[in-house]
């Protein structure tokens, strides 16, 4: 058990950071976009940094709640919050306790962005309708806040996973290693880390929306997406797509844009031919962050009209 917990605590819970020369979005990218932000300690005194974007106008009768996934916070994800806005929405978001802009030496389990959300819903009080948005760890997170919120009544999962052990099947292939780690996520929060979300996507009357592709490598779909299929509720709807890997929101040009952008300068790190910050940030000098980030028209299609209605 403890080689199992130490590798999942060395991959999945430590601290996350951005790296300062890759190129990220500030609300300063978009005209008029406006941004309020602020924080709060959470329950174990850790500062959460939140913000709330909108446009002038936004539809005041809902708010989207957009989960980023695990990365260095928010604002890898500006391009999909700015697309929302501009279609009329208010959107509240958050970097996760020991990601980005928040504190914490590092994330202390995979329902502590859950606690965070949770946290930070019950300070704010927002009126109207809250609709969860989320990708990866933040789709999970986003099925957690549908399930535990009777107020919640529809959400979007991109690329999610319904719970740890089916997300680690897809690396350990035993569902003994990876009920393992199931275990221990409840053990570190037996609040959060004890929820249903099988027998809550088997019977909810909720409207979940769920966007997966077919050779995602960091969500497995078989034991994510292919499951929810199997459990036959007309009230949750997957959209299967194929070659989209973890980012069925982009288009195919900005993820084959992206992984060899990435792909090279990762290469590059590995060969010792990028050493210094200038070196590191000369290398995207010339690499429009908009090529590699670009959103699938008819993905947000579908969202749009989903949560529309």
């Amino acid at each position: 058990m403890g080689l199992i917990v130490n590798l999942y605590k060395k991959n999945f819970l430590q601290r996350l950071d951005k790296d300062e020369a890759i190129p990220y979005y500030s609300a300063a990218d978009f005209p008029g976009l406006s941004c309020e932000c602020g924080s709060f300690r959470n329950i174990y005194h850790i500062p959460v940094c939140y913000c709330l974007y909108s446009y002038e106008g936004y539809n005041r009768s809902r708010t989207i709640l957009f989960c980023p996934g695990i990365g260095p916070g928010h604002t890898a994800y500006l391009a999909e919050i700015e697309t929302l806005c501009r279609a009329g929405y208010r959107v509240l978001t958050l970097d996760y306790s020991g990601c980005g802009e928040s504190g914490g030496e590092r994330m202390t389990s995979v329902n502590a962005p859950t606690r965070d959300v949770m946290e930070l819903l019950d300070l704010l009080k927002l009126q109207g309708e809250i609709i969860p948005i989320g990708h990866s760890l933040g789709g999970y997170t986003a099925l957690n806040i549908a399930r535990i919120l009777p107020s919640v009544t529809r959400a979007v999962i991109i690329s999610g996973f319904v719970s740890i052990a089916d997300e680690m099947k897809g690396y350990l292939r035993f569902s003994i290693l990876a009920d393992i780690v199931k275990r221990y996520e409840r053990r570190l929060d037996p609040e959060y880390g004890s929820g249903d979300n099988r027998s809550y996507l088997a019977s909810t009357r909720d409207s979940l929306l769920w966007f997966h592709s077919t050779d995602d490598p960091m969500v497995n779909y078989r034991y994510n997406a292919g499951q929810v299929i199997a459990l036959n509720n007309p009230n949750v709807r997957v959209i299967t797509s194929e070659h989209k890997k973890h980012n069925p929101q982009y288009t195919a040009e900005a993820l084959e844009t992206m992984n060899a952008w990435l792909g090279e300068y990762n290469r590059r790190l590995l060969k010792d031919e990028l050493k210094t910050t200038e070196e590191k940030k000369a290398y995207f000098a010339d690499k429009p962050i908009g090529r590699m980030t670009a959103q699938d028209p008819a993905v947000y299609e579908e969202i749009l009209r989903f949560i529309g209605d």
